[in-house]
């Protein structure tokens, strides 16, 4: 079970709620049907003031990405399996602003104690959870009703969970070798099948190392493709690690 404190820091780090106070719900099966999800994406455009559905479902990729970072902080650092199914988690709204920052709304605390003999199986069964029966079934859904590329909304997922790697990294309390295997699992050694009817591990693709941007004068990992996020309110404006401009034939060179 996740205790207050666990949950507290789940609340402060990526937007997790256990109380339900929504305005404005998204749960996973609601994403996963085309009608409902076309009527949900019509909101989050007006809200974001988006200029089209595709940068709207890239949004809804992004924010929705919490839900895996969240459940991977806490298998990793609680030593703790969340409850990932589509009928414990979803996506509430508690105040309705133009950066649309949802909540993670977990339902039920309980969990399971990840030990030396249950860890590999326990992280698989978690990776089913999250990706092969949840962010799969959405995003074809999302490529369906908006054509967006399905790259897009996986290289939003690795994004956030590469974030989630370097702060991890940072914490000096916590066992970097074993935050590095689980991760290195994730991103590059999981196989296809836990991502849905794929050969191969989504997210590999997205884990080449951080390039050196003479623009910016530092390391940041480019992203391939566009997150489209200078399509919503009034930003117009690029993310620093987008590769419209960030592989400019004078914005970025690759340290040897």
């Amino acid at each position: 079970m996740l205790n207050k404190k666990e949950q507290s820091e789940l609340a402060e780090k990526f937007r997790c709620t256990f109380k339900d106070n929504s305005l404005y719900r998204l749960s996973p099966s609601s994403c996963m049907d085309e009608s409902t999800l076309r009527v949900q994406l019509l909101w989050i455009q007006q809200t974001m003031e988006a200029a089209n559905l595709r940068a709207a479902a890239s949004m809804l990729a992004k924010r929705y990405s919490f839900v895996v970072v969240a459940a991977l902080y806490s298998f990793i650092v609680f030593q703790k399996k969340i409850n990932a199914s589509t009928k414990n988690v979803s996506l509430h709204t508690e105040e309705v602003k133009t950066m649309w920052l949802p909540k993670v709304f977990i339902s039920e605390i309980e969990t399971t104690e990840v030990t030396e003999e249950n860890h590999e199986i326990l992280l698989d069964e978690l990776l089913d959870e999250l990706f092969a029966y949840q962010l799969e079934p959405i995003w074809s859904a999302l490529r369906k009703v908006t054509k967006i590329s399905k790259l897009t909304l996986w290289e939003n997922v690795a994004v956030y969970i590469h974030w989630l790697y370097d702060l991890l990294l940072a914490n000096e309390e916590i066992d970097n070798m074993q935050v590095q295997k689980d991760l290195r699992y994730v991103l590059e050694e999981a196989e296809g099948h836990h991502f849905g009817s794929y050969h191969n591990n989504q997210l590999v693709r997205y884990s080449s190392p951080p390039q050196y941007v003479e623009k910016q004068k530092q390391e940041i990992r480019v992203r391939q493709t566009c997150c489209l996020s200078y399509q919503t309110g009034a930003k117009e404006t690029y993310c620093r690690t987008c590769p419209v401009i960030c592989k400019s034939k004078k914005g970025v060179s690759v340290h040897d």
